[in-house]
């Protein structure tokens, strides 16, 4: 996981096995043939307040609905914890992930501005 999100996403800060290993239980997945090939990371801000972040789909396995099972599988999951408020944060050039996001019911409520240069 820890590789797919590093090449599949543009971070600012490299995730490694430890990392997410240490943060296993937020993360939500969708497995085809005892591999995962979609995931997101569900963070707790506030009790009643839930972050998803870095929706990550492997390549061969783009436009098949994964994205989307993920996503609801989320929102389950934000709802049976008592989540009141799902937050996503997602890059402006992002637009397929933004147009998924909308389809699943997301709203845009901002902008905001981050300094740091793309390599």
């Amino acid at each position: 996981m820890a590789d797919l999100l590093n090449t599949e996403n543009q971070l600012v800060v490299r995730y490694t096995e430890e990392k997410v290993l240490d943060s296993s239980v937020n993360y939500i997945y969708e497995e085809a043939d005892n591999s995962i090939k979609a995931f997101i990371e569900c963070k707790k801000v506030q009790w009643y307040q839930l972050e998803l972040c870095h929706l990550t789909v492997s390549p061969g396995f783009r436009r098949q609905g994964l994205g989307k099972i993920v996503i609801n599988k989320a929102l389950e999951h934000a709802k049976i914890n008592g989540a009141k408020v799902v937050q996503r944060t997602i890059r402006d050039d992002n637009t397929e992930s933004k147009s998924l996001f909308f389809k699943c019911g997301f709203i845009q409520i901002s902008t905001l501005y981050y300094h740091w240069k793309w390599k």
